[in-house]
This record gives C-alpha cells, structure tokens and sequence, in this order.
C-alpha cells in the first residue's frame, strides 16, 4: 500500500525502504544580484540527486527530514527544480536552448499542469555588459506566446547568481518556456539556465549551529519525488559567499 499515514511511512522505514544522503552545497565568491529585487539572488546546488533508477518496491520518494550548517543566518528555500531551458546570451540576439515543461501531476483524483515562478540561474559567467533578457512562456492557464518585459541583466554575474523572472501582469506562474532573448549589451558572453520549482521546504539557518527540520511533524503533505529529481537550495535575499552541508532523509513511497 502507498504512504498514507504515519503508520505507513513507520512500516516503510522498519523494512529498509529509507536511505539519508549527506549534502553539500558552496558559493565561493559573493554572487551578483542578477535581475534586482531580493528573491533567490543564490543557489547552492547539492551534490547528489536522488537515486535513478528506482529500487525495487519503490515508486516514487519522500524526503522526510533534513538537518544543515551554515556559517551565517540567512532563509533558504528546498525545492525539486525543472529545467525550463537556457540561453547563450551572446550574438545577434542569443541562443535559446528548450527544455522541460512543468510536470503534470494528480491532486484530490484530478490531473493538473503544475505551473512555477522562473528562476535564472548563472552557469556560466557573463560578461561586464551583457544586456537585458526576456523569456516567451505558456502561462499558468495554458496561454501561450506570452513573452515578458525585458530584465537588466547583472553586470560580471558569477555562476549560482540567480534572480526571479518578472512575469505579465495578471500571471501567476510559467507551464513552459518557449523562447528566450538578449537585447542590448556589449559583445555579451554567458550562459543562464531558466528553472522552475516545486518546494519542499523552507529552510532557515542560524549562524553556525545546525537547523534541523522534521517535515513529517510539521505537516503530512509531502510531494513525491521521482528518480533522478534534483533538489536545491535557494537563498534569499542574501549574496555573500557561503556553504552548507548535512544531511537529507528520503523514504521511498510503493
């Protein structure tokens, strides 16, 4: 039987269907506020995803707890990321590569597109001018060529630097990203990866000693992972360098 209760996800633990990962992460230099405002200007990416393929007896994951150290107190967010696309900001306009759309998943027996904030991500550096960008998306009602304002993009951003993508008025989230651009610049070099998130958690940390979170305790309505899913942390609101490391408890669904 799937988990449903707190004595199914007990039963799942005592036959060995649990496994903990430690966890790392690191920015090594100060990140660039990418796209302004003062969400998700950081990512620091685990160093493990969650195990591909499924073991047997497993459908599907749920991470159940986690405990981290970080050296300053900041508020993070844990989150399942999809890869929306990237662009190469470079050329006449840059080079938009296609990605994943949001996933499609079943809520109360009714399936849903899930839709998502977009974050950009650096991946690699871009340059001291590198222009201004906007994305062409389906939103969260499935209506598509629906393309945004252009953003500023921050001048010499570092890889992890991240910022939200501002959506049209009257929208909520993306369901897929369609196309991207660059405008504007000078002789403009980098590469940003689009991404959208399915959170888990938040995540706060408090000057060097270890954050524990039980999310079993704090509230049964975990979302269920599949092989492979990556899970990052985003920080917000702050861009110092920075590191974490700990562990993540992850249980396997039937």
């Amino acid at each position: 039987m799937p988990i449903r209760t707190h004595n199914d996800l007990l039963d799942r633990v005592a036959n060995n269907f649990w496994l903990s990962q430690p966890i790392w992460g690191e920015t090594q230099v100060s990140t660039t506020t990418l796209l302004g405002g003062t969400m998700a200007r950081q990512s620091l990416g685990f160093s493990k995803v969650l195990p591909n393929p499924l073991p047997t007896g497993v459908t599907n994951y749920f991470v159940t707890a986690f405990n981290t150290t970080e050296a300053s107190n900041a508020t993070a967010l844990l989150a399942k990321i999809v890869n929306l696309g990237s662009i190469d900001i470079s050329g006449a306009s840059g080079t938009f590569t296609d990605g994943s759309a949001m996933p499609t998943v079943t809520e109360l027996g009714v399936s849903r597109v899930t839709s998502s904030a977009v974050i950009a991500e650096v991946t690699t550096a871009l340059n001291s001018a590198p222009g201004s960008i906007s994305i062409t998306y389906v939103d969260q009602d499935g209506n598509a060529a629906e393309a945004t304002t252009a953003q500023a993009l921050g001048a010499s951003a570092v890889v992890k630097s991240c910022g939200m993508i501002n959506l049209n008025s009257g929208d909520v989230g993306v369901r897929d990203i369609t196309a991207s651009s660059r405008s504007g610049g000078t002789t403009p070099t980098g590469v940003l990866r689009f991404l959208g998130i399915i959170p888990v958690s938040m995540i706060n940390f408090f000057g060097g000693s270890t954050s524990s979170d039980n999310l079993v305790t704090a509230g049964f309505n975990l979302p269920k992972l599949g092989a492979g899913d990556e899970l990052r942390v985003f920080v917000l609101g702050a861009n110092a360098a920075k590191c974490i490391y700990g562990n993540i408890f992850v249980v396997g669904n039937n």
